[in-house]
């Protein structure tokens, strides 16, 4: 009974050292900074990279010190929970990989922050190994490329046009999908989600577009984000 009220007490400093959360600090902070390079190097978001990945640092010092705090109070651990859920996060993660590499600052905290220094940096070493083989995996294999073509038709084309165009992606192709189909009195709008090997393949495309109407328009958007 008596160890469950000094969970209660707020001036409770069981088993704190300055050293060890000094040490931790600095790991953690050490961890964060690799962690953001990489997300600079090998991240795929369109947003700013270089601001976001300074942001990771700071959740990541930020959960390490609020752990340390409230670890040994059961009282200060509920006033977080209460503390959280009246705060609003208004800012939207506008990519899942951000979403992602939130979780690996936030995980680096919590486990520092609780002294657990050998699960924390093995899972970071694994985290850093699976990261690195996923994009080496999609730079050897396959580029995804968004295909917007606008082209002025006459109606009795659009069909015959329609054919052509999707003829030539797929002889060039790996995967064709056609994401939007559009067509108005004297335009036709389509869009596709294809799979290439290489840049070359662009091109070729690109040229073999171009002669079935000068007036076409191809817009080629990178996808793998």
């Amino acid at each position: 009974m008596n160890e469950l009220l000094n969970q209660f007490d707020f001036t409770t400093q069981q088993d704190f050292s300055v050293l060890n959360f000094s040490i931790n600090i600095v790991i953690a902070a050490i961890l964060l900074f690799i962690l953001s390079k990489l997300y600079v190097k090998y991240g795929n978001a369109i947003s700013n990279r270089e601001q976001l990945s300074r942001v990771f640092i700071l959740v990541g010092i930020t959960t390490f010190i609020i752990i340390s705090i409230v670890k040994s109070s059961l009282a200060l651990s509920l006033g977080l929970v209460g503390a959280l859920s009246i705060v609003r996060f208004r800012t939207a993660i506008k990519e899942p990989e951000e979403l992602g590499f939130f979780f690996i600052s936030i995980a680096i905290g919590l486990g520092l922050g609780a002294n657990q220094f050998l699960p924390t940096f093995i899972g970071f070493v694994l985290l850093i190994i699976i990261i690195i083989l996923m994009k080496k995996n999609v730079l050897n294999s396959t580029l995804t490329q968004n295909i917007v073509i606008n082209l002025p038709v006459n109606g009795a084309d659009k069909d015959d046009m329609l054919e052509k165009i999707s003829g030539i992606l797929s002889e060039h192709s790996r995967q064709l999908e056609l994401k939007r189909f559009n067509k108005t009195a004297g335009n036709l709008n389509l869009n596709y989600l294809i799979s290439i090997s290489d840049m070359d393949r662009l091109q070729v495309i690109s040229k073999e577009l171009g002669n079935i109407d000068e007036d076409m328009t191809v817009t080629f958007i990178d996808s793998v984000i």
